[in-house]
C-alpha cells in the first residue's frame, strides 16, 4: 500500500547536517529565489507483488522520472530517516526492501544532487501491514482480589504488594496506592473536578498521571502523592508505560505508540501498531510484560500482545468471560488495567467499575 506525500527533513549532498522541510518535490538553491524554482523530477514506488495489500517483507520499486533537462550527479535515498543507497548519474530505478522495516507509515525520500550545487527533493510514504499471523491466546484465574467497584481503572501499576491505581471520570479522579490482598485504599489524592484521569506509569520514585482531554499530564512523589510538576500532551491521554528508566510509551486510542523522553516529556518517535490485515486502533491501558507491551483494545475483551520495536502484534489474548456475570451491575464497564509483578512473573487485570482484580496465567489455544 502506497500512502499519501509526507514532508521529510532536507539533507546537502555535501554535507550530513539537516534543515528544512518539504512535501512530495522541492528545490533548493545556494541563493533565495523570489519564484519557485522549477521541479525535474518525480519518484513513483510501487509494490512489485501487485496481489499483496502491503506488508513486512515486500519488496517495493522506486522508479524516477525526469523532465529531460537536466541530470542528476547523484541521488539519496532514505528510508524511515535512513540513508540506504547512493545512485550514481543516469541511474533512474532502485528496489525498496522492507523485511527489517517496522509497521505502519514509512516514509521514503529522495534527495536530487543537481550539477549547479543545488538539491531536488521528493517524498513518499510506505504503508507497511505486519507479516505474522497473530497468534490467539486465553487465560487461566489463578487468583481474584477485591477491588473498589466505584474505581474507574484507567492505568495500574504494581509494586511490593500494593497496586499504584488511576480512576477516571469527570470530578471522581484520582491516584490511589492499594493494598492487593484486601483491597484497601492506603492513600489517595483527587484530581481537579475539570481532570479526567487515564494512564500511569512509575518511573523510580516519581509516578506520571495522564488527563483524557486536557492535553496534560501530572508527576507526583511516589511516597507523598504530592505533586511535583505537570506536563504538556500533544494528544489525547489513554494509557501510560514505563518502558525503561529512559523512555514512557503512551497510546492516544488510536494505532500509535508515542515514545516519550520522561523528563521534558518531548517525543522521540511513533510507531504504529499493526496486525496482518491492518492497523490496530482503540489501544488503551499498555504494560510491559518480559520484554513486550501488553495493551488493552478499548470495548473488547482483547489484550493485544506487541512488539514495541517494529510494531507488529504478536498475539491476540481473549479474556472474554473473566468477570462472571452475576459479578456484574449496571456500573459495570470494561476491560481495562494491566499489571505486572516482575519478580514473582504475576499478571494481574481488572476493568472499569469492576469488583475484582484477576491474577492471570496466560495460555495458548490451539
Amino acid at each position: 500500500m502506497l500512502a499519501a506525500m509526507l514532508p521529510f527533513a532536507m539533507q546537502s549532498c555535501n554535507s550530513s547536517s539537516s534543515g528544512g522541510s518539504s512535501t512530495n518535490t522541492t528545490s533548493q538553491t545556494s541563493t533565495v529565489s523570489q519564484q519557485p524554482a522549477k521541479q525535474h523530477f518525480e519518484i513513483k514506488i510501487l509494490n512489485k507483488n501487485p496481489e499483496s495489500s502491503g506488508k513486512i517483507g515486500d519488496e517495493y520499486s522506486l522508479d524516477i522520472t525526469g523532465d529531460g533537462t537536466v541530470t542528476a550527479d547523484s541521488t539519496i535515498i532514505k528510508v524511515d530517516g535512513k540513508k540506504i543507497a547512493t545512485l550514481p548519474k543516469g541511474e533512474t530505478s532502485f528496489t525498496i526492501a522492507t523485511s527489517e522495516l517496522r509497521c505502519g507509515r514509512v516514509p521514503v525520500s529522495v534527495q536530487f544532487c543537481l550539477p549547479d550545487g543545488a538539491n531536488e527533493y521528493a517524498s513518499q510514504s510506505l504503508m507497511l501491514f505486519s507479516d505474522i499471523v497473530p497468534k490467539k491466546k486465553s487465560y487461566q484465574v489463578v487468583a481474584t482480589y477485591p477491588h473498589d467497584v466505584s474505581a474507574y481503572t484507567q492505568g495500574l501499576v504494581y509494586e511490593n504488594g500494593y497496586f499504584y491505581e488511576s480512576t477516571g471520570l469527570q470530578r471522581k479522579s484520582s491516584l490511589r496506592k492499594v493494598k492487593i490482598d484486601k483491597g484497601d485504599i492506603v492513600q489517595s489524592v483527587n484530581l481537579e473536578d475539570e481532570y479526567f484521569g487515564e494512564g500511569l506509569a512509575m518511573i523510580g520514585d516519581r509516578l506520571m498521571q495522564l488527563t483524557w482531554t486536557s492535553h496534560k499530564g501530572f508527576v507526583y512523589d511516589k511516597k507523598t502523592f504530592q505533586r511535583l510538576s505537570e506536563f504538556n500532551v500533544a494528544t489525547e491521554g489513554w494509557g501510560l508505560t514505563a518502558l525503561n528508566n529512559d523512555t514512557l510509551i503512551l497510546t492516544s486510542g488510536s494505532e500509535n505508540l508515542y515514545f516519550l523522553e520522561p523528563t521534558g516529556f518531548s517525543t522521540i518517535k511513533t510507531i504504529q501498531v499493526c496486525d496482518n490485515l491492518g492497523v490496530v486502533q482503540r489501544l488503551n491501558e499498555t504494560e510491559m510484560v518480559k520484554g513486550r507491551l501488553l495493551a488493552n483494545i478499548y470495548q473488547t475483551d482483547q489484550i493485544a500482545e506487541i512488539d514495541y520495536n517494529t510494531g507488529k502484534v504478536l498475539s491476540y489474548i481473549d479474556l472474554t468471560g473473566i468477570l462472571p456475570d452475576n459479578l456484574q451491575s449496571s456500573t459495570t464497564d470494561v476491560l481495562n488495567g494491566i499489571a505486572y509483578d516482575a519478580a514473582g512473573d504475576k499478571l494481574y487485570v481488572t476493568g472499569k467499575n469492576w469488583p475484582k482484580v484477576f491474577l492471570i496465567k496466560i495460555i495458548d489455544t490451539k
